[in-house]
């Protein structure tokens, strides 16, 4: 009888059946082979080895259809859209019980997007912006994967330009594609920024803003500097001579040559002492709304 039983066991036999398709998932849904016996995917392979394996690794067809040949004992792992749907499994031997097998995926509980498809903003709000507070908003349970990170900002407007916002401070929603560390508005204290309306929520129109700083005549400018340059496309700004207020500095690594100090730091442009780069000249927060006024219009 042992041996009969483990011969039987021993044997392939074929498994095959459907998986109905969920709203909201990928054409076809993943299955993973798995040897129940010994708690392993087939072979003991790890995921990133076997993914080209047709006897550990299946897909369904265009229709949801799936055919595999499998031990009565093993189990296959059901996976379509992680976000939406739980990943289902079921032994070999019970979806050879029901001769019309067909999976229907449980929906996960999750957090949808609001729906917009508003290209243009109704508003655009500019203006220098003091931070107050920007968090990370956490999308891991969101029902979609995100493309980019979301933020929730809170700022003091301290100038405005263009169209009235009817309160001194303004909160709104940012999403950013993983941008380097000095093309984050939030890594600046002050900022001239853009945010627009889009089907009644407040969105930073990304990559449109400026940090800025106060001369000590009192209005707002951004100084002439390699990396503002780089980041927000000032060049085509003429510079002017003007005096910010003296904690606004740049810290000059002790590694610089005198070579790589000229070119971030000309002399024509910045005043040198102590390992400090002091700005002398800079664009207005004025000209450079002038600049870009499209985006106003």
């Amino acid at each position: 009888m042992c041996f009969s039983f483990c011969f039987i066991e021993a044997q392939k036999v074929k498994a095959e059946g459907s998986v109905k398709k969920p709203t909201k998932s990928f054409p076809t849904t993943f299955i993973t082979l798995i040897d129940t016996n010994n708690g392993l995917t087939k072979f003991g392979a790890k995921d990133f080895q076997i993914t080209s394996n047709n006897d550990v690794i299946i897909y369904t067809d265009e229709n949801g259809y799936f055919s595999v040949d499998a031990k009565p004992s093993d189990s296959l792992l059901f996976k379509n859209n992680l976000k939406r749907y739980y990943p289902e499994k079921y032994a070999v031997s019970d979806v050879m019980k029901n001769k019309n097998f067909v999976l229907e995926f449980r929906e996960k509980p999750c957090i949808s997007e609001k729906e917009c498809d508003q290209k243009k903003p109704s508003r655009v709000y500019a203006f220098i912006g003091k931070k107050i507070n920007v968090s990370y908003v956490d999308t891991s349970k969101y029902c979609d994967d995100m493309m980019n990170s979301k933020y929730k900002a809170q700022y003091a407007i301290e100038k405005e330009f263009g169209e009235h916002y009817p309160k001194s401070t303004i909160e709104f929603t940012a999403y950013d594609h993983n941008t380097k560390y000095d093309g984050l508005f939030f890594n600046y204290e002050n900022v001239l920024i853009y945010v627009g309306e889009f089907c009644g929520e407040l969105i930073y129109l990304r990559e449109n803003f400026f940090p800025v700083y106060k001369t000590k005549e009192g209005r707002w400018a951004i100084p002439v500097y390699h990396k503002y340059n780089h980041w927000f496309g000032l060049e085509k700004l003429t510079s002017t001579p003007m005096t910010f207020d003296d904690s606004l500095t740049f810290d000059i690594p002790t590694s610089f040559s005198a070579e790589k100090i000229e070119e971030l730091f000309p002399k024509k442009d910045f005043k040198i002492e102590n390992g400090k780069a002091y700005p002398l000249m800079g664009r207005y927060v004025e000209d450079l709304v002038k600049s870009n006024d499209e985006i106003l219009n």
